[in-house]
């Protein structure tokens, strides 16, 4: 969640993605194909790379700076059959200390065969806790410093037409620097308060018609996910999660899309307060702090639609309505949270869909300012 400063963060960005010797423009990966044609797929597929500074200030963090880039390019020889792959990565670090690194790539291989995704993550960024349940009040706010190492791998194999399956592993280590004196986290009760070690092993299988994968136009993605952490994969932590994560689709008119989801995920065992289903942050109910509802489980509905003013500004709309809860059947209409909000697209890569957003949204009692790249769903 990101304040009025993002305004600044925004246009620095906006305009060092530009003119900043960038694009970044690196060679195809692929051998060239003897012809005119091989020329012209190769010209038309070549890899970018994008790379912007930036820097920004708030009375939170004081005065931060770093830097990231976006690697687009298309595996193999048959790019035109190839989705585009996708590494992301960022670091920055503030005067109050804070720090973040991340690399993030998701990788298709000659047509679609195989999918590799990732996610590289060393930080040391202080966060609010309110709670576990779905009716904490913001007067349970308490502030904690974790540090964190992560580390995500997935492969995913192609087998019938659309059909994916795949295994992933997940690795966590959070150290716990500081608690708020006198609060819940402070008493050590609360399972994963005073940090450790996750470890464990999923599977996945996936549908997934998209006609892209950075920004879709049409088509439908259904992705069931189940992961399960324990002392035999050197877990500090025994327990299991189920997620399922549905999106649809729809070209409303030639530069219109309306986009639907719906999210569930599911928590048993004895699972660490930072791994609870989380409501809020960048892409999953905007508008809420990330983490300001917390539970075993959540479920979530929403909804955008994205229109294209030109061919690389965009302005989007958007809802939703979710709630955490102890379990699926306790889940109470009277409860539940709504979140709405309106954005802005800057396309850096029109062929791929490549976006930089910054997305402004209001929850109940609640505003979030957002400045990220790629769409949130």
């Amino acid at each position: 969640m990101i304040k009025t400063r993002s305004f600044l963060l925004f246009a620095l960005v906006l305009v060092c993605s530009i003119i900043v010797p960038g694009p970044v423009r690196a060679q195809d990966a692929g051998d060239a194909t003897a012809g005119n044609e091989g020329k012209a797929v190769k010209n038309v597929y070549k890899a970018h790379l994008i790379a912007f500074p930036f820097i920004n200030y708030s009375p939170e963090t004081k005065l931060a700076f770093g830097g990231g880039g976006i690697l687009n390019f298309r595996a193999g020889r048959n790019k035109e059959q190839t989705r585009a792959s996708t590494i992301w990565a960022f670091g920055t670090y503030t005067l109050a200390k804070q720090f973040q690194v991340v690399v993030k790539p998701e990788i298709y291989f000659e047509r679609n065969r195989f999918f590799l995704s990732g996610n590289l993550r060393y930080e040391r960024t202080p966060q609010k806790f309110f709670g576990v349940g779905n009716d904490t009040p913001s007067t349970a706010e308490e502030s904690y410093t974790p540090r964190i190492m992560t580390v995500q791998v997935g492969v995913k194999k192609k087998f019938l037409g659309h059909l994916f399956a795949g295994v992933q592993f997940d690795f966590e280590q959070m150290t716990m620097e500081k608690v708020e004196p006198g609060g819940i986290l402070s008493s050590g009760s609360l399972t994963g308060s005073r940090g450790g070690l996750l470890s464990g092993f999923g599977v996945s299988l996936d549908w997934d018609t998209r006609d892209g994968v950075l920004y879709p136009r049409k088509g439908v993605s259904f992705q069931l996910t189940a992961d399960t952490y324990g002392a035999m994969t050197g877990s500090d932590f025994t327990f299991a999660s189920l997620k399922l994560d549905c999106r649809e689709y729809f070209l409303v008119a030639p530069n219109q899309v309306l986009a639907l989801q719906l999210y569930i995920r599911s928590t048993s065992g004895e699972v660490p307060f930072y791994k609870l289903a989380l409501l809020g942050g960048e892409t999953l109910m905007r508008g809420y702090y990330k983490g300001r509802f917390r539970d075993k489980d959540i479920l979530a509905v929403q909804a955008e639609y994205r229109v294209m003013v030109t061919k690389r500004i965009g302005v989007v709309g958007f809802a939703g309505l979710a709630d955490v809860f102890p379990n699926l059947s306790e889940f109470d209409l009277k409860t539940i949270k709504y979140s709405v909000g309106t954005g802005v697209r800057y396309m850096i890569n029109k062929r791929e869909g490549t976006t930089l957003r910054m997305d402004m949204a209001w929850g109940k009692a609640s505003f979030g300012l957002y400045l990220t790249a790629q769409e949130a769903f």
